[in-house]
């Protein structure tokens, strides 16, 4: 199976590298590529992005360059989980979603940080997804699915186990985005699921280590956002 995955920077990074998760990722992935799966992967910028974002802002440094900053951060933890893979990543960071599929056909693992000002990595995710005809995008972040409102704020939040991508879309809106900015899923990632008719998940990060019995079946406590039938 070919399956782009994204990790946010909230597990990857949230304050310092999280090396646990990292480790965890790379176990999985070489496990994955063991059972002849194709794997694309997008990082994004955690709590270090944040950081440089608020301090550009703090500076009155306009939007776009506060976007570059934020890209800067994805590609430095993207370089990490790089290095931390070895000989079966790219060596670099990749920047264009063409490159990334022709270093997953040499078969390589393409990791790709933010690529564009203006969107996030949610929407790059989605993007590699499907300029690789990816059959599965799978998010994890540090909340385990989606919630009907922010479960860190709200008791009353409840998980919702599967849904569609115009569901997805109705709780997400189009809220503009910003540099920084904390939200279930980039609406421009939301409308390239739509648009593209791929199956997604997204998960905890405590699922990452049982991903591959995930892909061959077993139960998780996720979200799935499910493609339309034909």
């Amino acid at each position: 199976m070919r399956i782009t995955i994204c990790f946010g920077g909230s597990i990857v990074a949230p304050g310092n590298p999280d090396i646990a998760c990292i480790r965890d990722i790379v176990t999985t992935v070489r496990k994955l590529r063991s059972q002849k799966h194709e794997v694309l992967i997008v990082v994004g910028g955690g709590e270090l992005a944040r950081v440089y974002i608020n301090a550009a802002r703090e500076l009155g440094i306009p939007g776009i360059d506060q976007d570059h900053i934020g890209i800067a951060a994805t590609r430095l933890n993207a370089q990490l989980l790089i290095s931390a893979l070895g000989d079966l990543a790219e060596p670099a960071p990749v920047t264009v979603f063409e490159k990334a599929v022709r270093a997953m056909l040499r078969d390589k693992i393409p990791v790709m940080g933010g690529t564009t000002p203006g969107q996030t990595t949610d929407a790059v995710a989605a993007m590699l997804a499907q300029a690789s005809k990816s059959e599965l995008l799978i998010f994890f972040t540090n909340v385990d699915g989606v919630y009907t409102a922010d479960p860190k704020v709200d008791p009353k939040a409840k998980k919702i186990v599967r849904m569609s991508a115009d569901e997805l879309a109705r709780l997400v809106g189009s809220e503009e985005f910003k540099p920084g900015m904390k939200a279930i899923m980039d609406p421009v990632a939301v409308k390239l699921i739509q648009r593209a008719n791929m199956e997604t998940l997204v998960m905890g990060s405590h699922e990452i280590k049982r991903l591959p019995e995930i892909l061959n079946g077993a139960k998780h406590t996720g979200t799935i956002i499910t493609r339309v039938s034909e």
